[in-house]
């Protein structure tokens, strides 16, 4: 019996025990949770900027009372559509065949719109993501889970179906010449219906004429960056264009032939040398760039890393 006793004071002492600690850890959590939540919000009005970061005084109100994709969506365009004469560009799709400098569009218009969204809607910066879709069925699953509120660019080598695109996307493409370019914005217009938010065409022709600078500057325009800004972008391609033909998948097929072994069967001996690349250091070179201010900021978001390869 004093056994039986025993055990029931045990029991007793245990649960009681095990009530308490619950308590407690429910109490310590409703502290803990307004806390956390308040350093979060905290960490996430404290996004790197540039140098000279652009305030908002109405910032903080703008993402207060969002509640979902579409509110923030329609609560943030309000606030910035006077601030940019293009409104708030979240979302972009740069089209554009192999071997027109494509990539070049591409990373150009992620820059851009991650430098747009870090002026005008600095919350969303941490969101921004680039990326490339091989097919069409890539591009509609893609479609589907895309966020309204997120910023994103995608890179197709095929004309989309605009029936499956947002539409509050941004359309970029790059063409040939100024000819094949009249023809890529005529047919976004007849098929997209839409022309005010075709931002850019590129074209190698432009592109031969005013220049890497030049190009730069037409997407500045359209994402309305400030001077600071268009400084640090052209800084920041200026060394990437160099790194891109002289090493990696893009190189100039004059370098990648000036490369080969005399006596490979790959070489071609009556291609001309590369003017450039040759005189290079490659090292010294990704040292600059990784000195940017471009770069060590774009590092910063885990999504956008991988446009620093």
């Amino acid at each position: 019996r004093l056994d039986r006793v025993h055990v029931q004071m045990a029991t007793r002492n245990y649960y009681r025990f095990v009530t308490k600690a619950w308590v407690g850890a429910v109490v310590a959590t409703m502290i803990l949770i307004p806390s956390f939540i308040r350093q979060i919000i905290l960490c996430s009005n404290q996004l790197p900027l540039p140098e000279k970061q652009i305030t908002n005084g109405h910032q903080n109100q703008i993402f207060k009372n969002a509640t979902h994709d579409q509110d923030l969506d329609d609560i943030v365009r309000q606030q910035t559509k006077r601030m940019s004469p293009n409104g708030l560009i979240l979302h972009a799709i740069s089209i554009g065949n192999p071997r027109s400098a494509s990539t070049l569009q591409f990373n150009a218009v992620c820059v851009s719109l991650f430098l747009h969204i870090l002026n005008f809607a600095p919350a969303l910066a941490n969101n921004t993501s680039c990326i490339f879709v091989g097919g069409l069925k890539k591009f509609k699953k893609k479609e589907k889970q895309r966020s309204k509120s997120n910023p994103q660019v995608i890179k197709m080598h095929f004309k989309p179906n605009c029936t499956e695109v947002l539409n509050d996307t941004w359309l970029f493409s790059t063409a040939r010449d100024l000819s094949d370019g009249r023809e890529e914005k005529s047919w976004l217009i007849d098929h997209c219906g839409t022309q005010e938010r075709i931002g850019y065409i590129q074209d190698l022709e432009t592109l031969s004429e005013i220049g890497l600078d030049g190009i730069l500057r037409k997407y500045g325009d359209v994402f309305s960056l400030e001077p600071h800004m268009m400084d640090a972008m052209i800084e920041y391609f200026d060394i990437w264009d160099k790194l891109r033909v002289c090493c990696g998948r893009q190189m100039s097929k004059y370098w990648r032939n000036e490369l080969l072994p005399s006596n490979s069967t790959l070489k071609v001996t009556t291609m001309k040398n590369h003017s450039l690349c040759p005189h290079l250091n490659i090292d010294d070179v990704e040292e600059r760039f990784m000195e940017t201010k471009l770069y060590r900021l774009i590092h910063r978001h885990d999504k956008l890393r991988r446009m620093n390869r």
